[in-house]
């Protein structure tokens, strides 16, 4: 068969990007994976096993829908629960990993991805951990609020003099002129070049003091766009607090500072001059993008069509989650390479919710963020059967049926 590209790039090799990889590779795709041995995970997360135990009737729907689907993973994963061994997660990964490197269609790259191509088909299915000069070539290209490089915890601060600020909806809203916004980086450069002195300090990507750094305007960009209140006239920058249980949380202000840093910048702000810091802010090297603003149902992205999202990094949680997301761009860029119309999944399965939950869902509150996992609505169901047997033995049923068609629609899709 004879597709429209020669081959389709695959950057990372975890759960996501060994299903899409391999996958495509068993239709006869060619692809090229590219894994970055230092941003491997070298265990899995345990807590976010524990986590989805909470969510273990949807976790089992969507495995079933995956394995209806051919997942290659949980291929790898029966063939040894058919000899009676039972693979952990990490030991999963790293079978799906041999069959990528010894693949036929598949050359495997052990290297670092700076930038992309968008003459070629490119997943990006880098998980949390994405290379930082990847991620800040995608900033660049979509912006900051599109894709941020941190999982932020803001500060929250109480004793606010209100009076300086403008109310809306329960949060509070303060103007700032152009030299109140540059005193306000001014001190911010000042602080970070101390704490680089002393204590050795970097600035973490998606923090004050990286967007600061980086150009004198990347803080209004990102976080304090400026915007019109009321009657008042547009202002050169507007900081925002966000009201929450015990005070307010400083949008946009995540920090590696110290926390004598942290309230001498917010001591600063006019209004703030006497408040108190009740969590100092935080950042930790996460990367996601702001999936709702950033792809379609079919994790393409909206800006380049070569270009796809797979896994952790588009917002889904778990390794399940992870593999059926990984699957699901493969058959989005099967049907692509073939020239077809792209299928939407059936809404009432548990993967088709899922991705409807990722892109239609504004679930990035970056100051509370929280990827996706299988999720599944039984309410309606539970006032008409009586038992969890009875509910779960339905919606693997019905799941069967909806994906038979979609697994048609694909095979018999209509060229574009």
């Amino acid at each position: 068969m004879k597709f429209k590209s020669n081959f389709v790039n695959v950057i990372g090799c975890g759960f996501a990007g060994c299903e899409c990889a391999l996958s495509l590779a068993d239709k006869g795709v060619h692809v090229h994976v590219f894994d970055d041995k230092n941003l491997r995970l070298t265990n899995y997360e345990e807590k976010g096993v524990e986590f989805l135990k909470k969510k273990e009737f949807a976790k089992d729907l969507l495995h079933e829908e995956i394995v209806f689907l051919n997942s290659k993973l949980c291929e790898i994963e029966n063939e040894f629960l058919e000899k009676g061994i039972k693979l952990s997660p990490l030991q999963i990964l790293e079978k799906a990993r041999e069959k990528v490197k010894n693949h036929p269609n598949i050359q495997f790259f052990e290297m670092t991805v700076k930038e992309l191509n968008f003459e070629e088909i490119n997943v990006v299915a880098t998980g949390p951990k994405t290379d930082t000069m990847l991620f800040d070539w995608l900033i660049n290209m979509f912006g900051a609020r599109k894709c941020f490089d941190c999982f932020p915890v803001f500060p929250v601060v109480s004793q606010i003099d209100k009076s300086k600020f403008i109310e809306r909806d329960g949060n509070l809203f303060l103007p700032l002129s152009y030299q109140e916004y540059i005193d306000l980086v001014n001190l911010i450069v000042l602080k970070l070049n101390f704490e680089i002195l002393i204590n050795k300090q970097k600035p973490e990507i998606g923090t004050i003091e990286y967007l600061v750094l980086k150009d004198k305007d990347g803080l209004k960009n990102a976080w304090m766009t400026p915007i019109y209140i009321d009657n008042c006239e547009k202002p050169y920058a507007v900081l925002k607090l966000e009201k929450c249980e015990n005070g307010y949380a400083v949008s946009g202000f995540a920090s590696k500072l110290s926390v004598e840093g942290q309230i001498a910048i917010l001591h600063s702000i006019k209004g703030l001059e006497k408040c108190i810091l009740l969590q100092k802010g935080e950042a930790s090297q996460n990367c996601y993008i702001n999936a709702p603003y950033m792809i379609n149902e079919f994790c393409q992205s909206v800006k380049n069509e070569n270009l796809f999202f797979a896994g952790n990094i588009a917002g889904v949680f778990g390794k399940t989650e992870s593999v059926a997301n990984g699957l699901y761009v493969a058959n989005n860029i099967f049907s692509k390479l073939q020239g077809k119309r792209f299928v939407s999944l059936p809404d009432k399965t548990c993967l088709g919710q899922m991705m409807q939950k990722i892109i239609k869902t504004n679930n990035f509150n970056y100051s509370k963020f929280e990827p996706i996992y299988a999720d599944y609505d039984i309410i309606d169901l539970q006032k008409k059967l009586k038992t969890q047997t009875e509910i779960s033995n339905f919606l693997k049923f019905r799941s069967k049926m909806l994906l038979e068609n979609y697994k048609e629609e694909l095979k018999n899709g209509k060229l574009i």
